[in-house]
């Protein structure tokens, strides 16, 4: 199976409270140097020809300036073969689009941008700490839709503090309206390592009651699929045909290459990570052609445990004898107690394949953990 690949961009203008990805305020960074050492790495590291998917993240991939975003999506593309039904996402924040660097995403084939839009109320934005204004998400719309782009995600955050129901229907019915291909529904997590996680440690930050998340959650889906969207992974909704191939290899546990700092690469049953610290990661590059700095081999019932709960998130669901074929063991014998256990509580289906329950989806990370 041909890995898809992912190429880290971990620039933005500002280092929201509440994110744990690797990623660093752009002022007074070397975006160009840290350009070189992503190039050397897919040099020396190169990425297969043919990959099904494209997907750049980060950070915020279109931070840099165009001729950098150029620079970026040149190197990886002279590598590749072209392939112009290849899906192609770049993410972008409303606040750092305009209409040259949409240009400049067209131009190299990117057919599908992920906004992180979050919320529609200015007051709920500043309290993420985010840089742009709800007027702003409707702008960077607009200049995708007008740049030639027709495959549209907008990221949006619930179960933020001093967000009610009735703000977060707004949320909903404002992203609604623009009528976006992907919507992907995020509770908000206290991560540890954040500035919300000290914030809330501290005692000058609450998350919401449990049941309003909930309720959140549940108005979600009725709201979404009324209007056209079918949820198809735990927090992602599409249109027809529009679900995100890229996130769908994840979740069905296949092989993945990932280039830049902290990326990871799943690749021949072996998970490898990259350095994360931007100057640490580009020396690695250059002394020894990758910059790996942690490796985890998985096989038989931890494998195969990996693909049961990530493709439990899923509509779809896995197929314990393709689970037991693919990683060799009896996987039905060996999950049967806990499948058994998660079935009387409610959240697994019965019979094949193998599904969560709308009650297990709400506890996801516990029906992933009695597998793990």
């Amino acid at each position: 199976m041909t890995p898809t690949v992912y190429v880290h961009i971990p620039f933005c203008e500002t280092k929201c409270p509440y994110c744990d990805f690797n990623s660093f305020a752009v002022q007074g960074r070397d975006v160009d140097g840290y350009l070189a050492a992503l190039s050397e790495e897919l040099d020396r590291r190169p990425p297969p020809p043919d990959p099904p998917t494209l997907f750049i993240g980060g950070g915020t991939p279109t931070v840099p300036r165009p001729e950098q975003i150029d620079r970026y999506l040149g190197d990886l593309l002279r590598r590749l073969r072209p392939d112009p039904a290849r899906e192609f996402t770049v993410e972008a924040n409303p606040g750092s689009l305009t209409a040259e660097k949409v240009a400049v995403l067209a131009a190299h084939g990117v057919n599908r941008v992920s906004l992180g839009a979050q919320s529609f109320l200015d007051r709920h934005l500043k309290t993420l700490g985010r840089v742009h204004s709800a007027a702003q998400i409707e702008e960077a719309f607009r200049l995708v839709r007008d740049g030639g782009i027709d495959n549209v995600n907008l990221d949006l955050i619930f179960a933020v503090p001093g967000l009610d129901l009735r703000d977060w229907l707004y949320t909903l019915d404002c992203a609604v309206a623009l009528q976006p291909e992907h919507l992907s529904c995020y509770a908000l997590i206290f991560e540890p390592g954040t500035e919300f996680h000290a914030r809330r440690q501290r005692g000058l930050m609450h998350a919401l009651d449990e049941e309003d998340e909930l309720r959140m959650f549940r108005f979600t889906e009725r709201r979404l699929r009324h209007a056209g969207w079918q949820r198809y992974e735990i927090s992602a909704f599409a249109r027809p045909g529009k679900h995100c191939r890229h996130n769908l290899g994840y979740w069905r546990n296949e092989p993945y290459a990932g280039y830049g700092a902290g990326a990871f690469s799943y690749l021949d049953g072996e998970r490898c990570g990259n350095e994360r610290h931007l100057e640490r990661y580009a020396r690695a590059v250059h002394e020894r052609g990758d910059a790996f700095v942690s490796h985890e081999r998985l096989e038989g019932s931890r494998a195969a445990a990996e693909t049961i709960f990530l493709g439990l998130r899923t509509r779809y669901g896995v197929r314990l004898d393709s689970v037991g074929e693919r990683h060799g063991i009896d996987a039905q014998r060996e999950f049967a107690p806990v499948v058994t256990r998660l079935r009387e509580q409610g959240l697994l289906r019965r019979g094949e394949p193998l599904r969560m329950t709308r009650r297990g989806w709400r506890v996801a990370d516990t029906v992933s953990s009695a597998f793990l």
